[in-house]
């Protein structure tokens, strides 16, 4: 086990990227099943929707590349899409895993006591919003939107959660995001981090989550993020730290 020391003496939190999504198909129950096993503490998801406006964890808008079934998942009825294998195109092993619906991965993960990142596509966002505050789960989730109209509707629905994420890639984007936007969580490539935006976004009031995809990262670039202060490490390998690094 590497000793790594940040500033807080800890090493970040760790969120498994479509849960860990290079020993198990990701967004289904067996990828949160295995942070639950590792003791990640965030899984993240991508939440979408079906024709008759049940949300499911699909990543992509279509069913192709990680189900037998074909299309949109838009077009598809939610008693279809329940009978999709979603794990047979990841290994054979996982024959039979479905395509979630998001109330099943609420649940599993509040049994699991794993906190979810809610990576949102579409749908209607307040029925999604009740649908979680029902399953017990609105204070254990952190929130993604790709559009600021989607951000500030939910700012509005719900200003009592404070785990919303925002993406700063240049120097133009952070000046915007620290004095408009103002997220919970700052996202940053794991390569982009620099001091000076780190302690920025500390000094906001933000947390800081650095993006480290597809297993490229060296060992190094987590240990540098560690000791510069990230709160958060987002890894498409969440089950590789923790081994590697060992828990906070």
């Amino acid at each position: 086990m590497v000793a790594c020391k940040s500033k807080t003496e800890h090493f970040p939190k760790i969120s498994g990227h479509r849960g860990t999504s290079f020993i198990a198909p990701e967004n289904t129950l067996a990828s949160i099943d295995s942070c639950i096993k590792y003791k990640v503490d965030l899984a993240e998801c991508d939440v979408c929707i079906s024709k008759d406006s049940v949300f499911y964890l699909l990543h992509d808008s279509t069913l192709d590349r990680t189900t037998n079934g074909s299309g949109a998942i838009a077009n598809w009825m939610s008693y279809d899409i329940d009978t999709l294998d979603a794990g047979s195109w990841f290994n054979p092993v996982f024959k039979g895993v479905r395509v979630p619906r998001l109330e099943d991965a609420l649940r599993r993960a509040k049994q699991g006591k794993l906190e979810l990142t809610i990576d949102y596509r579409n749908g209607n966002l307040k029925r999604m919003l009740d649908l979680i505050r029902r399953e017990g789960m609105l204070d254990h989730c952190t929130f993604v939107f790709y559009s600021e109209d989607d951000f500030k509707a939910f700012r509005k629905l719900a200003p009592q959660v404070k785990r919303l994420q925002a993406y700063i890639r240049t120097n133009k984007d952070f000046d915007y995001v620290i004095d408009s936007l103002k997220p919970d969580i700052a996202v940053v490539r794991l390569d982009s981090i620099t001091p000076l935006w780190i302690s920025r976004c500390h000094e906001a009031g933000m947390k800081v989550l650095a993006l480290a995809l597809k297993s490229s990262a060296p060992d190094e670039d987590y240990i540098r993020a560690a000791r510069l202060g990230v709160d958060v490490i987002a890894t498409d390998r969440p089950e590789y730290i923790i081994k590697k690094f060992g828990r906070r």
